[in-house]
């Protein structure tokens, strides 16, 4: 049976069919084979995999980020970065990275975060004389903060696979975001100060402070979500539904950029995003509990811990995993195939699982941004017209700036649990 599934699955990778159907298809073929299996554990599994209230949270965060794209976020929060750091060497690259920062504190979406600030950034710094291949880098290796700081749907996506507080992983990616964004704010300003790319004018402390109160009402989402999550008005679920109505609020009242006739493109957008997130699971769901009761991830616990028992050699192991696996295949699929075998290892060599779950999202959001199927670059390159070799070529120093902070981040555990700890009490 075990051959089966695994040979099924591997050979659809092959042929080059969808995750979410090879799943799918392997699983079938496992209770097939089985003779002793009923069929209808398929469906019942996967209506059962999706049918979760955490998960309900993918939908919402999905159309909020939508919505506040579409509602002329995107440009405010451009225009509020370009006034806090333009002026300073490559100015308007720590530009598409600060926008990139603070459009991931809304979207909670990687390909959403270089949609929305690479249109906008790219053909500016192009036309200010940078190198269109490394404009395009910085936004691909900046867009991947989407998915780290809160409000995240990988996040959510790991509490709901290994049983992890959703809220706690949420603001455990808080700090690790905004280390990540300054250690490629640092890379930027040497790379750009040896290029010699130009500067832009300082902008006045009133210029500064008009563009942070016009950018006011859409920096104050995240605020409102992680505050109701810590102070327990809302759990982490309700809180999408929250940004949900606040973004509409924002968008037809506030900004006044959306009209209704946006709407069908805004909820067809989202709607189609999350049922490929949702179809993810489902298929996933029987294919897991298949892996269960083959033993697989018992045996591949005891095949890793026969290596060695040391912590951190485990750790690294399975860093150094997460980043081959992100190379070739998709983060949900990453989530849903690898973190219910590497998080009771975790657990058991005495690794806090959510400081686990916050690194493991930051590799997987490194895998974004690495060829050959990482979705930033791909994002990017139908925006920038870049090809995606000569992409993979120019993000390389982001990507190794940002596999040290992983690693930076692995071992001093302290900068993802400190809030979750201060903040949120319980489990």
């Amino acid at each position: 049976m075990l051959i089966t599934l695994i040979g099924t699955l591997l050979f659809c990778f092959i042929i080059n069919v969808p995750i979410g159907f090879s799943l799918a298809v392997a699983s079938l073929a496992c209770v097939l084979s089985s003779g002793s299996i009923p069929i209808m554990v398929i469906p019942q599994r996967m209506v059962a995999g999706a049918d979760s209230f955490p998960l309900m949270a993918i939908p919402f965060f999905m159309l909020a980020g939508t919505v506040m794209e579409r509602g002329g976020v995107s440009r405010r929060i451009v225009s509020l970065a370009n006034n806090l750091v333009g002026h300073i060497s490559g100015g308007l690259s720590a530009v598409s990275i600060l926008a990139c920062t603070f459009f991931a504190a809304i979207s909670g979406s990687t390909p959403a975060t270089a949609a929305a600030v690479g249109s906008l950034t790219i053909p500016e710094m192009v036309q200010r004389g940078y190198d269109r291949k490394y404009a395009s880098a910085v936004v691909a290796s900046s867009a991947c903060l989407g998915v780290i700081i809160p409000p995240s749907i990988t996040m959510v996506v790991f509490g709901v696979v290994a049983n992890v507080s959703i809220g706690k992983l949420l603001i455990g990616g808080i700090i690790p975001g905004c280390f990540l964004s300054m250690l490629l704010l640092c890379l930027n300003y040497a790379l750009t100060k040896k290029r010699g790319y130009p500067v832009a004018d300082r902008h006045t402390w009133a210029e500064r402070a008009k563009s942070l109160l016009d950018a006011f009402w859409a920096l104050m989402m995240p605020v409102i979500i992680l505050g109701g999550i810590m102070t327990g008005i809302f759990t982490p679920t309700e809180s999408a539904a929250v940004a949900v109505i606040y973004g509409l609020i924002i968008g037809f009242f506030v900004y006044k950029e959306l009209r209704v006739q946006d709407l069908v493109p805004v909820f067809y957008r989202a709607a189609l995003n999350s049922a490929m997130v949702m179809l993810l699971i489902a298929a996933a769901s029987p294919f897991g509990w298949l892996m269960t009761i083959l033993q697989v991830p018992q045996q591949a616990s005891q095949a890793l811990l026969g290596l060695t028992t040391n912590q951190s050699a485990l750790y690294v192991l399975m860093l150094i995993c997460y980043l081959i696996l992100g190379t070739f295949m998709e983060t949900g699929a990453i989530i849903l195939l690898v973190v219910p075998i590497f998080a009771p290892i975790a657990q058991q060599v005495g690794i806090d699982l959510v400081q686990f779950g916050v690194v493991t999202v930051i590799s997987l959001a490194i895998g974004m941004v690495t060829p050959p199927v990482g979705i930033s670059l791909f994002a990017v390159s139908s925006i920038s017209g870049v090809s995606l070799d000569q992409l993979s070529k120019q993000v390389l120093p982001f990507l190794g700036i940002l596999i040290i902070g992983m690693f930076v981040l692995a071992f001093v555990p302290i900068l993802s649990t400190f809030l979750p700890d201060l903040l949120i009490s319980g489990t």
